[in-house]
């Protein structure tokens, strides 16, 4: 290390520095790559205690403002690498810089917020963003200079920081300096975040399901409006829409836009308003499913080493579906990018571990390493459960240092012989082969003896292990029993229909809740109790003291959860199972609706036909339990990620049945808006005690920030039952104050 800026960033600065200069460096002008450093609080502090003066004194005041909004001490720490090497030696220089007040109230937002997914007993990363150069230059020994610089961040949005990078390593080469460093330090800590909301747990929720580009422009308003106060006595409204160009008001409030000042340039800097756990950098969770889903679908493969916890459908299971089920199950997992840039295979591995964990589990990216090298192998197989990019060949060549792996360049699966095998077979897979317990052929004009399940499979000749993951189950269960078949044509036919990335990432967020809630599921039917869920405390209440998924027939349920048996057990030996348990029970004192279970409530609207007696229940559970502001917000929440629909080959169209509405994708092609559909069915219930608590709940909707846009979306269809209802109301009650009055 040539130099480090404020202070030692800490650790092993030669496997920094190795880490900084990736294999073929010299074959690219340019390459980027991203690795995370493990650095426990007391380090940091006995560090920043150490550099004094007036870094320390700052990081001081931070530490007293986060022990009053914290029980835990998180400290901050973003800083600058800079590594060059030339004619072969290397030589860097390195900078760790603090976050300023405002990045860190961003980051690590109060503890009604998805962002603190980060238990106490594990240090948020520091995430290291690095840049590489190679200019030739015939006047040295190797004919080329090859210079590196890095950032390191506590903020997982560290791609926003790429153009800061891209000047100061132009800057570095022209003339070497720690100047340059120095000053890419302040121009990062002085960037002004106080213009950026700080959502809740649900608001952030709500933001991810939508793709309204307005949503919660009202936040961003009012913090305008306050900036404004110390210089003005007027009113704040009509200045606020007078100085709008002035402050720049997001025009899509998934992201706000602020400036960092460097080099004489005004940089923007596109900030994720609502960031999600396990999501770091700028990664495309197209690019991945393309790279695996066309050689796929143009000529499939079967997998030669079908597992139990992998190839769920078959040995012909989609590779997205078994690079899932790898994740979920803690397998090892190499991605392959030989003669790639390791920027691509740095990526690729970042959008796996966002895959899997859909917003909702965590604990893939903190075992994860989006570069690597065969140096660091060693370390690697020390890993539980890894996901490794490389960019040696020789790495696949090696099938006892991974369980599956991706190759790049081919766009191939492989998992390989040596994967460990499902032995002993557990208890969970087991139930599903008792009587009563055996699961059915899905399809109607299936034979007789489609009843047998696996028990089936065994008497074929197949073994148990091989029969859950091979080709058996498919046969038995209907061809598509867990659902991914139809799921995985959805997500193609968005990526076809150019519906984007968000799109995308909002379907695997709900195949990843719709997974969660089927291990509750599973864990009730089979062990008797779960801990992945918390029944309401209102207990039975009539219409919404149920809780969990929602099938609809008991025998449905016994298929899809023998279907899915063998990888929620292996699900359930994991870290992200914890994390999810240990998560869960933190959240559930910050829900604000505690009576019922307000997923269990949509899903009853959205996927059964109910009768007039179980719908209006249901809507008068809802209607009680849902009120204040922070409720509706919680329930627009559930609606924008519900999972009903064609995502999972449900949907049995509206029909003819009772008040509370068959499943389907909804009514006018609202897509994700539809659960305002479900609950304006409730309009036309023949219960007139029904109708107006529906009118008064959707009323409360509609005045509520988010809620006016889920509102925007039902169409005249509900829209005009809701007035008639209302107006009916009013004169109702108009009418028995007259009468009281004339009585009197």
């Amino acid at each position: 290390m040539e130099a480090q800026y404020p202070g030692p960033v800490g650790g092993d600065e030669h496997m920094l520095a190795e880490l900084m200069l990736p294999d073929q460096t010299h074959l690219r002008a340019q390459d980027w790559t991203i690795f995370f450093l493990h650095k426990d609080g007391a380090e940091e502090e006995e560090g920043q205690q150490q550099e004094g003066g007036e870094v320390g004194g700052v990081v001081k005041e931070k530490k007293k403002k986060k022990k009053r909004r914290r029980k835990e001490v998180v400290e901050e720490l973003e800083g600058e690498e800079g590594q060059e090497t030339e004619a072969g030696a290397e030589e860097s220089s390195d900078l760790a810089d603090d976050d300023d007040e405002d990045a860190e109230d961003d980051e690590n937002s109060d503890d009604d917020s998805d962002s603190d997914s980060t238990s106490s007993s594990d240090p948020p990363l520091v995430y290291v963003l690095n840049l590489v150069n190679t200019k030739t230059d015939p006047s040295h020994k190797r004919g080329a200079v090859v210079k590196a610089m890095a950032i390191c961040t506590r903020h997982s949005f560290l791609h926003i920081y790429k153009p800061l990078l891209l000047l100061a390593l132009e800057k570095y080469f022209e003339a070497p300096s720690m100047t340059i460093l120095s000053d890419l330090y302040e121009a990062v800590n002085a960037m002004d975040l106080s213009l950026i909301p700080r959502l809740n747990t649900w608001e952030r929720r709500v933001l991810q399901s939508s793709d309204a580009k307005d949503l919660f422009l009202e936040k961003f308003e009012g913090l305008v409006a306050q900036r404004m106060a110390p210089d003005t006595n007027t009113n704040k409204s009509p200045l606020l829409e007078h100085h709008r160009p002035n402050y720049g008001l997001p025009r899509d409030t998934h992201e706000a836009t602020t400036h960092v000042s460097y080099s004489g340039t005004s940089i923007p800097m596109p900030i994720p308003t609502s960031p999600l756990p396990e999501t770091v950098g700028d990664f495309s969770l197209l690019k991945l499913l393309t790279t695996f889903s066309v050689p796929h679908s143009t000529s499939p493969l079967p997998f030669t080493h079908p597992h139990p916890h992998l190839t769920t459908s078959g040995a012909l299971t989609h590779p997205i579906i078994v690079l899932l089920n790898a994740l979920l199950t803690q397998k090892r997992i190499i991605f392959l990018g030989h003669n790639l840039a390791s920027s691509l295979v740095g990526e690729s591995v970042l959008a796996a571990c966002s895959l899997a964990s859909g917003g909702l589990l965590r604990g893939f990216t903190r075992h994860s390493f989006p570069y690597t090298d065969l140096s660091k192998i060693e370390e690697l197989l020390r890993v539980p459960g890894f996901v490794a990019g490389v960019t040696n060949p020789v790495v696949g060549m090696k099938e006892g240092w991974w369980d599956l792996l991706c190759d790049l360049s081919t766009g191939r699966m492989r998992i390989s012989s040596q994967i460990e095998p499902l032995s002993p077979i557990p208890e969970g897979v087991r139930f599903f082969q008792q009587p009563g317990h055996l699961p059915t052929g899905a399809s109607a004009g299936a034979a007789a003896g489609s009843s047998a399940g696996i028990s089936a499979i065994a008497a074929a000749g197949a073994s148990l292990s091989a029969g859950l993951g091979g080709s058996g189950m498919a046969g038995v269960m209907g061809g598509d029993a867990t659902g991914d078949q139809a799921f995985m044509a959805g997500v193609m036919k968005a990526v076809e229909e150019r519906q984007g990335e968000g799109a995308v990432r909002r379907k695997f967020r709900r195949w990843v809740l719709r997974f969660t809630r089927l291990a509750a599921g599973f864990e009730e039917v089979v062990y008797g109790a779960s801990l992945l869920v918390v029944a309401p405390s209102g207990g039975d209440v009539e219409g919404g003291g149920g809780h969990g998924y929602v099938w609809p027939s008991p025998q449905a349920k016994v298929n899809e959860l023998a279907a899915n048996a063998a990888r929620i057990e292996g699900w359930r030996l994991t870290r992200s199972y914890y994390n999810f348990v240990r998560d869960m029970a933190g959240a559930y004192p910050r829900r604000r609706v505690k009576s019922v279970d307000l997923q269990f409530c949509c899903d009853r609207l959205a996927k059964l036909r109910l009768g007039a007696e179980q719908s209006g229940a249901t809507y008068l559970a809802l209607c009680s339990a849902v009120n204040s502001d922070d409720e509706i917000g919680e329930l627009l929440a559930v609606i924008g990620n519900g999972v009903w629909g064609d995502d999972f080959g449900g949907g049995v169209g509206l029909g003819k049945g009772g008040s509370g509405g068959g499943g389907g994708q909804g009514f006018g092609g609202m897509g994700r808006m539809d659960g305002l559909f479900y609950l304006g069915l409730g309009l036309f219930h023949p219960n007139l005690e029904v109708r107006e608590g529906v009118a008064g709940l959707l009323g409360r909707v509609r005045e509520h920030e988010a809620g006016r846009h889920f509102w925007g979306g039902v169409g005249r269809f509900v829209e005009g039952a809701w007035e008639r209802v209302v107006r009916g109301r009013d004169m109702r009650v108009a009418q028995q104050q007259g009468d009281e009055g004339g009585g009197g």
